[in-house]
């Protein structure tokens, strides 16, 4: 556990890349753009099914997300680079409450823009997975970053989630909208705030010696792919 703190925090520390060192270069709306990506990037993603995890359960993972970047250019003209992918590692747990409540937590980092992660969750399964029905949750979720460079990003987010377990193998689906608020100090840019709708679709497999959780997201225009390798019991 000790090892899996350390990995996760290495990857939340700063990492000296592209930090939008020219954000002065960007017009509003191209800032609007590239808070876009970064909103998409730093969204939650829970990795998980609608399923309750139980008053005594836990989910802790190592997650890897990678957010495919629709604005590369935009990023290269604002001194971050020319970005294809914004790939943040995380260490992330959940935690079952009574009564179908579930929270989480994650904390992780963006490397390529040399910047922290920090998000959280509470989810609520008004119906639990039966032999006959699904798992039906809702989920209320928040993440922040530290400075970029200058830009800080915001999100919230609330999802409707379904799942159904088969022995091992749960796949599930959701349905949210995210709330992306972008901010870049001492640029003249404005602040930006917007929502996005996004949809996605994953499968939870647990071997009881490792769980494995597989995740495909789409938000606004862009797309993530989330991996997650730990426990869930």
């Amino acid at each position: 556990m000790r090892r899996c703190l350390l990995v996760a925090l290495c990857a939340a520390l700063p990492v000296h890349a592209g930090e939008f060192g020219s954000l002065g270069n960007l017009a509003q709306d191209e800032f609007r753009r590239v808070s876009a990506d970064l909103g998409a990037a730093a969204s939650y993603k829970g990795v998980t099914p609608a399923t309750p995890l139980g008053l005594t359960g836990f989910d802790i993972g190592l997650e890897v997300s990678a957010t495919k970047v629709e604005n590369s250019q935009l990023f290269a003209l604002a001194g971050a680079g020319s970005q294809s992918d914004l790939v943040v590692p995380k260490l992330h747990i959940h935690k079952g409450l009574m009564a179908g409540l579930d929270v989480g937590a994650f904390v992780g980092g963006i490397p390529d823009l040399g910047g922290a992660l920090f998000g959280a969750e509470i989810r609520y399964a008004f119906m639990d997975d039966s032999l006959t029905r699904p798992a039906l949750a809702v989920r209320l979720s928040g993440t922040t970053t530290n400075d970029l460079g200058g830009v800080k990003v915001r999100t919230g987010a609330v999802d409707l989630m379904l799942s159904k377990r088969f022995t091992a193998v749960t796949p599930y689906v959701g349905v949210g909208a995210v709330r992306v608020v972008s901010e870049a100090s001492g640029s003249g840019l404005s602040r930006e705030s917007f929502n996005d709708t996004r949809v996605f679709t994953g499968v939870n497999v647990n071997l009881a010696v490792i769980n494995v959780a597989l995740e495909a997201e789409k938000q606004g225009d862009n797309t993530t792919l989330s991996a997650k390798l730990g426990w869930r019991f």
